[in-house]
């Protein structure tokens, strides 16, 4: 017969890998099975369990007690994979930034993968980060830095205080400001041919300037666009870096 006490830890570490898993950008896509996720989570904690239940000291006893430290365990790995998963969108963040600009947004689609709107460059960029964090193993650090969260933070030692909040909120602010930086060239490149048009405007009025600059804008944004799609790479890298800075800060604050 299974010793309880050994059960029990098994069944938080489960539920860290678990929340962490379905709140991460990797299996947020609505097309993977729940079954999969669930049995994918299960094979990580059957992996990370041997080493956590060889330095873990006694768990609470009573129900209430073990009930909290459940809650606990969940909302710690959520939010470890909602600080990934808004890191990696501030990708699309800086796609819809482009299509609100180019005219895109106004022929947003349905995302059946999210359930949500979403524009075309957006999508694009998004998907296109995802797949060149999978070719560069990315996911495999994700795994590493779960399994480093239970000795930097062992079961039922999570503390949720102010400077979390604050770490959450920093990461959604640099979320930002990289979206920005990201679409900053193209922008830039938009705005001048705003400019372009709108003297055309002032100096040929007989042209229907609101016609004619939807292509125009369009031509020019993806044509800018696709010159800095080789140099993408690099500030994928560097947003991928910020992804695991990000991780091991916010663990810091959770002890």
């Amino acid at each position: 017969m299974p010793d309880t006490g050994q059960v029990s830890i098994f069944f938080l570490v489960l539920m860290r890998a678990l929340a962490f898993m379905l709140s991460g950008p990797l299996f947020t896509i609505k097309g993977i099975p729940t079954h999969v996720k669930i049995g994918f989570s299960l094979v990580l904690a059957v992996v990370v369990y041997p080493l956590v239940a060889a330095g873990q000291g006694p768990l609470p006893l009573d129900a209430w007690s073990y009930g909290l430290a459940v809650v606990s365990e969940t909302g710690f790995g959520l939010l470890l994979g909602l600080a990934v998963t808004i890191v990696l969108s501030s990708v699309r963040m800086a796609g819809q930034f482009i299509d609100h600009q180019i005219g895109y947004s106004m022929s947003s689609i349905m995302d059946p993968l999210n359930m949500a709107q979403n524009t075309l460059l957006s999508q694009y960029l998004y998907l296109l980060a995802l797949v060149f964090y999978l070719m560069i193993d990315g996911h495999h650090s994700l795994i590493v830095a779960l399994t480093q969260s239970y000795q930097l933070v062992p079961l039922t030692e999570v503390s949720l205080n102010g400077s979390v909040t604050f770490i959450m909120i920093k990461i959604f602010s640099g979320a930002f400001a990289t979206a920005l930086q990201v679409s900053a060239p193209i922008l830039a490149v938009l705005l001048v041919a705003d400019l372009t048009l709108g003297f055309l405007a002032r100096t040929v009025p007989q042209i229907n300037v609101f016609m004619t600059g939807f292509p125009v804008k369009i031509a020019v944004g993806v044509l800018t666009l696709s010159f800095l799609i080789p140099l993408l790479g690099a500030v994928l890298r560097t947003i991928f870096d910020t992804i695991e800075k990000d991780l091991y800060t916010l663990m810091k604050a959770l002890v």
